[in-house]
């Protein structure tokens, strides 16, 4: 048992590598990550970045994560196929492409690198759901899980794992994980599904609040500044969660608007996407936007929009880009995806196709600047911090009373 004055330490294994959030790319492993290393209870965090499954990802994860890392950062641990390095006072990063050949000697390595960092009272927390065979086997005093959609409906990882497969993950973390958060109710579900009820939490997504309202970043010019038509924009990746049918109509039905899409275009949409699209002139494709970046192009949105289909992947999200609008007060149409009945009351939501044409231009309209404060409003209390003292919490909680 953890005595009160006792600090915990965490084996992090990410959804992501650290290389891509360094550039802009984040998501909830990335905020709830910085969150955690904030908290006063939380001594030091080992965070191991997405394991690559297959050679050619392996190439790429070595030359991007391992190598150059290798030349510019101060190693704690390295060797041919792994590194590990000090990225701040408490996040410590381990990169290797071991896991293709030997997963004990990745346990292994890991178990080495808390011998290094003099880790004690450890908890082996994971977004990860492809690797559940270290679960008992890094030193760890409790395991906990925060699902992060369900992998096991989402094309990436299905060409990669059998679905059935992740499912069986799903169900052994059901059965071995302590503690278990979920960013929807859909995904809680699922481990009801499997008989899992006790300590399964639903942790909703946050925002960083200041970030979209740094004017430091606000007021950055960008590629739409100069840009005098209405904006109807949408922010994320681009990929099979979006109905490219319905920008279409977007972009058809409103000429003097222009419809700009950010964020990068998943190889296997980009064909079709552009086929459907590229006819209309009033479509700008901006690419993938940096972090840093993103509350300058948000803040010259008129409408924002989150187009996405509604099939059993997207019920299991609870989309973060809908607190970042409302964090800059934008007016929002979105389809009737798993999330949006947070903010019910602050957002437009669309029945289908021909309301969300029609809400689009109610939410213009209708918008003003009591209306921007009060989106705002909404969403201020939602931040990482919270989330993130929340679950530590509840992880201190359990610890206590195992």
């Amino acid at each position: 048992m953890l005595a009160p004055h006792e600090k915990i330490n965490l084996v992090m294994f990410n959804m992501s590598s650290y290389f891509d959030w360094d550039h802009g790319i984040v998501n909830r492993n990335f905020n709830i990550l910085q969150a955690l290393s904030e908290e006063s209870k939380i001594e030091k965090i080992v965070a191991v970045d997405f394991l690559p499954i297959g050679l050619r990802k392996a190439a790429g994860h070595f030359v991007k994560n391992i190598l150059w890392e290798k030349k510019s950062s101060e190693m704690i641990y390295g060797d041919l196929t792994s590194a590990c390095w000090q990225k701040t006072d408490k996040i410590y990063v381990y990169s290797t492409i071991d896991s293709l050949f030997s997963h004990k000697t990745v346990a292994n390595e890991l178990k080495r690198i808390e011998k290094i960092l003099n880790l004690k009272n450890i908890v082996f927390w994971s977004y990860n759901p492809l690797f559940t065979d270290f679960i008992g086997k890094l030193n760890e005093h409790l395991f906990v899980f925060d699902a992060v959609d369900n992998w096991a409906e989402h094309p990436s990882y299905t060409k990669l794992i059998k679905k059935q497969t992740i499912l069986n993950n799903y169900k052994t973390i059901s059965e071995k994980a302590q503690v278990i958060f979920t960013v929807s109710e859909h995904m809680q579900n699922l481990f009801k599904d499997f008989g899992r009820t006790k300590d399964v939490y639903w942790v909703p997504n946050g925002v960083d609040y200041d970030h979209f309202n740094n004017p430091d970043l606000t007021d950055k010019p960008n590629q739409i500044s100069e840009i005098t038509k209405p904006i109807i924009g949408y922010l994320g990746t681009i990929e099979e969660r979006i109905d490219f049918e319905l920008l279409a109509k977007i972009a058809e039905k409103n000429p003097d608007k222009e419809l700009v899409l950010c964020g990068p275009v998943w190889p296997s949409v980009k064909d079709s996407a552009e086929r459907t699209l590229n006819k209309f002139s009033n479509v700008r494709w901006l690419g993938r936007i940096a972090y840093n970046d993103v509350p300058s192009y948000l803040r010259r949105f008129n409408v924002a929009i989150i187009p996405h289909k509604l099939n059993h992947f997207v019920d299991s999200m609870n989309p973060m880009k809908l607190y970042d609008y409302l964090a800059c007060g934008l007016p929002i149409v979105t389809t009737n995806g798993a999330g949006v009945e947070l903010f019910n009351d602050k957002i437009y939501i669309a029945k289908d196709s021909n309301d969300f044409l029609t809400l689009i231009n109610r939410a213009l309209a209708e918008d003003s600047d009591e209306k921007h404060v009060a989106r705002q409003s909404a969403v201020r209390e939602h931040t990482w911090k919270k989330r993130a003292d929340l679950m530590t919490k509840i992880v201190y909680d359990k610890i206590f009373r195992l």
